[in-house]
């Protein structure tokens, strides 16, 4: 089976276009297409969310499926697929929950809105008397 990159490699080489016409194109830079076709996604110093929007940029011009380009990169490059936990009980999940000393504030819409409001007119106030 074909690796994500070999399938943008080969779909390049058979629409005859070089790297440097496909980075004109895409605007995506050379050194990145490289990346790509060469399977290394990690030397792309960028969020993986970027890289994934890049493989699909560049397979849409290859002509190829580039939800599918999404989706191999999303099961095979992306830091998601391949963090693992140290604990096998503990739930990836849970490890970032935010710690509660005691209860929430609540906070609706209309608290939200009338301490900005609040907050203009104080300024208004400043800005007017000073």
């Amino acid at each position: 089976m074909q690796t994500l990159g070999e399938r943008l490699q080969e779909a390049r080489q058979r629409l005859g276009v070089t790297l440097r016409e496909a980075a004109e194109f895409t605007k995506i830079r050379t050194d990145y297409l490289q990346a790509m076709e060469a399977n290394q996604f990690e030397s792309i110093p960028l969020a993986d969310v970027y890289k994934r929007g890049f493989v699909k940029v560049y397979a849409k011009y290859l002509r190829l499926d580039d939800e599918k380009a999404g989706a191999d990169f999303n099961t095979h490059h992306s830091a998601k697929a391949s963090r693992r936990p140290l604990d096998a009980d503990v739930d990836p999940d849970e490890v970032f929950a935010a710690e509660t000393g005691g209860p929430a504030l609540p906070l609706n819409r209309d608290a939200l809105i009338y301490g900005i409001i609040g907050i203009a007119v104080i300024a208004i106030l400043i800005a007017v008397f000073l």
